[in-house]
């Protein structure tokens, strides 16, 4: 389709523009528009910013934005070179994003925050001054996309999460496309690569669709990039395979790359819509090949050519700052002026009576308010969320069976009886009770289409399958007649890429949806990296005036090191759980929950909070089951409880468990410890909830004088945790008590062995607990040194007894595999 010269004119107009306002923020502090000629005063004190990639960030932008007047289609630009924020914000300028959410305030900041003040910017001379002056200035605007920036969703610039997260954002989005512009240099991550996969499990009919722009401007920081070295023939070889249809746009062809570009927007466009006609009328579309663009242009393209002889446009050189002398060097000065003076701006506008008014074609090329990219709802989620309905969970819940208890005194048994739980006795896999959760929420929530789970493993494994007796797994390639649980219209997003998945559940989640991504334990330490940025794109919308409270970010870390004695050493890794509990404590939680019920009441909570990041570590293996319903919620609501069946009064010890595993062994041991000494008094607490700020729900536990309600003033505490003993030994370092704590964990100790085994190379099994017990109350004077060794000799004893048994028999001593509480 022919382009008309009236838009390859106003195209390049507004490029021109947004070119300019990108190497103004990057260079000028004052004198922006050059009213006058350039001083070296005008120069910013400290040069910051990277100007390769603004000008193929720009000229995209422009393109989308004609499409999007052409078409009233709805569009995001997700822009995986983060680090071209200048071209960014100069397009956030122009078509009016940035003075929408952040009117002219003449007093007061809008924003003022640690991180930065944003005021209100004008549409005017004076905005421009601001968005210029401020760039990467202190307390000024980041040289990154970030959350202050209307339409952005991704920080982007940071290991290639682009393509994932825009395929999360147009998942159930049947009307978005979302333009992602992808970096060469980025696309040699692995993240990325592994995203374009991606389109094997995007549904046409339900969803929207994501246009990737591979941006070939052929240079990394310093030196070529792979994609930028391939040919033409190599870049369609690559793209088909990976099944798209892609199309080359380039630079240095014949014919303007203007209408190039505009002639394959609207050709590809063309084809989005045709696929999803096809499947919304009811057609099978198998293998839908979404179209995709290749961008070859200059990196620096349009900016200043040589400098001192050296090559920078069209060069790796042209990545960051050039003429980098230009604040001393007068030479340096006069061709950054020459260079501003290029795009003629006092063409493009008119600044009478203080207003910016753009010159008409430019106008033509801004959509109107809630079309640009920069205000579409999408972007601000928290507008579109809308809350879950849930089962309820005393239908789903563990009933604790009863039995009857008789009365002794003296060892005379009387005839009265009580009736009592039986606690420790049932044993069932927790995960189970979580798939059937996540069953009935998918049930309540089928109309609504704003839940998925994202499962990189196995869902069959992993005990979430109860979810395919209400929808699917999503592909969009053949289906063979004996798979299972595939159709094109699943909600289980499947693909084995812990990256791509917890990428598209990012972009889910921005977006104002739920999800939960499920993984094994020792696999999700490949996405720390990802959920780091994820938390600090929420941390860092606090206080940003048009973000609203999201849905949270959900993880399930199951298949846990315990049981991964199989597999052996590579796969015992609870990394993650470090990881986050580095970061801030007042919105990321790492859930333990030690039995089924407890786990019920974990997975409504967390998809009821906003505006967090939460872990949930739970087995999948069938394990003790410990407390009612209604137990479950009182401790949830501390994230820490004395558990008063297995505790004493007045005790001697505090024995304390966070994890399923640990806690089956922690009140195994209390038990072996009572026959030992009878008269052993024991307070058993149970920890279910962990954050950055200490033990428990940081809201009701943290301080000092709240913790001595659970581990008293005085008496010696045994810790015993399922993930790194350091994790633990952080979060009490401002206890007073931390001196009397000592804390079990895993050591890096591990093998292919048996689970119980894992528990006894790492010291957290019932017999070192025990030995634990002897040595506390040894060195407070509880005991005698007799029966220390007692039990020091007897301990030992086991543990040989239990490796000898192990190597002979291959499994673990049916005492350790039937071990039932009967406290």
């Amino acid at each position: 389709m022919k382009i008309k010269k009236s838009e390859i004119s106003a195209l390049k107009k507004y490029v021109r523009l947004t070119n300019y306002l990108s190497t103004a923020q990057i260079y000028l502090k004052d004198n922006i528009l050059l009213e006058r000629e350039l001083q070296l005063s005008d120069i910013k004190p400290r040069l910051l910013g990277h100007w390769g990639t603004c000008p193929g960030i720009n000229f995209v932008y422009a393109q989308v934005n004609r499409l999007i007047q052409k078409t009233k289609s709805d569009f995001l630009f997700v822009v995986g070179p983060g680090h071209g924020f200048p071209a960014i914000q100069a397009n956030l300028f122009v078509e009016k994003s940035l003075t929408n959410f952040y009117p002219p305030s003449p007093s007061v900041p809008l924003r003022a925050t640690a991180d930065f003040v944003q005021k209100g910017i004008p549409y005017s001379a004076e905005g421009i001054k601001e968005i210029c002056s401020k760039f990467s200035a202190p307390y000024g605007y980041p040289s990154h996309s970030n959350p202050a920036a209307p339409g952005a969703i991704l920080e982007g610039g940071e290991l290639g999460y682009s393509l994932s997260v825009s395929f999360g954002a147009v998942l159930d989005n049947p009307n978005l496309i979302v333009a992602c512009l992808v970096g060469d240099g980025e696309s040699e991550t692995g993240p990325l690569a592994a995203a374009w996969h991606a389109n094997k499990i995007l549904s046409p009919k339900d969803s929207g669709t994501v246009l990737p722009i591979v941006h070939l401007n052929g240079y990394k920081i310093s030196g070529p990039t792979v994609l930028g070295r391939m040919s033409d023939a190599e870049i369609m070889k690559l793209f088909e395979g990976y099944g798209y249809e892609p199309f080359i746009v380039d630079h240095d062809r014949k014919g303007d790359v203007y209408a190039q570009m505009a002639e394959t927007m609207d050709e590809c466009h063309k084809k989005i819509r045709a696929i999803q006609k096809k499947a919304r009328c009811g057609q099978d579309v198998e293998k839908p090949r979404w179209p995709m663009i290749v961008l070859r242009t200059p990196k620096g393209w349009t900016g200043t050519k040589f400098d001192h002889g050296k090559k920078l446009e069209g060069n790796c050189a042209s990545h960051q700052v050039i003429l980098p002398e230009v604040q001393t060097d007068i030479e340096e000065l006069k061709e950054l002026e020459k260079w501003l003076r290029s795009y003629k701006v006092e063409e493009l506008f008119d600044l009478k009576n203080g207003e910016l008014k753009l010159d008409s074609e430019v106008k033509s090329l801004v959509p109107k308010k809630g079309k640009a990219c920069g205000s579409q709802k999408y972007a601000i989620g928290g507008e579109m969320v809308r809350a879950l309905r849930f089962p309820s969970l005393s239908k789903l819940a563990h009933r604790l069976k009863t039995q009857n208890q008789k009365l002794k005194t003296q060892n005379v048994e009387l005839r009265t009886q009580k009736t009592s739980k039986r606690r420790g006795v049932d044993k069932v896999s927790n995960m189970k009770f979580a798939g059937r959760f996540m069953e009935q929420v998918f049930k309540l929530n089928k109309k609504n289409k704003n839940l998925r789970l994202f499962s990189p493993d196995e869902t069959y494994s992993n005990k979430l399958d109860p979810v395919f007796t209400q929808t699917a797994r999503s592909w969009q390639w053949p289906i063979k007649n004996f798979d299972i649980d595939m159709t094109r219209d699943g909600r289980v997003m499947e693909l084995l890429s812990e990256h791509t998945l917890f990428g598209m559940l990012h972009g889910y989640t921005v977006t104002g949806r739920h999800g939960i991504f499920a993984s094994y334990e020792a696999f999700t330490q490949i996405v720390a990296s990802m959920a780091d940025q994820y938390a600090k794109f929420i941390k860092a919308s606090r206080g940003v005036p048009f973000r609203k409270p999201l849905p949270a970010l959900n993880l399930i870390l199951t298949s846990l090191l315990e049981r991964q004695d199989h597999n052996g050493f590579s796969h015992q890794n609870p990394s993650l759980i470090s990881s986050m509990m580095e970061k801030d404590g007042d919105f990321i939680s790492t859930y333990l929950p030690p039995d089924a019920n407890s786990l019920l009441v974990t997975m409504q909570k967390i998809f009821e909070v906003r505006d967090a990041l939460n872990l949930v570590v739970a087995g999948k293996k069938n394990l003790p089951q410990w407390l009612t319903l209604k137990e479950a919620k009182e401790q949830m609501e501390a994230g820490i409880m004395e558990w008063k069946f297995a505790s004493d009064k007045n005790p001697q010890i505090v024995l304390v468990a966070s994890g399923d595993y640990v806690t089956q062994e922690t009140l195994a041991a209390i038990m072996i410890a009572k026959e030992f000494l009878p008269k052993l008094r024991v307070r058993f607490v149970n920890v279910s909830e962990l954050t950055a700020l200490g033990v428990g729900d940081p809201r009701t536990t943290a301080t000092s004088k709240q913790l001595d309600q659970f581990f008293t003033k005085d008496k010696p505490v045994i810790f015993n945790f399922h993930g790194y003993p350091q994790t633990i030994k952080k979060l009490l370092f401002d206890y007073t008590g931390n001196q009397r704590i000592k804390v079990n964990g895993y050591e890096e100790e591990g093998s292919t062995t048996t689970p119980f085994d894992m528990n006894v190379r790492n010291g957290t099994s019932r017999y070192h607990l025990v030995w634990d017990i002897g040595d506390k109350l040894f060195a407070n004077g509880g005991i005698s040194k007799t029966k220390h060794k007692e039990i020091e000799t007897a301990i030992k004893n086991k543990l040989q007894d239990h490796h000898d048994y192990i190597l002979k028999y291959g499994v673990d001593p049916e005492e350790i595999t039937n071990w039932k509480w009967n406290k």
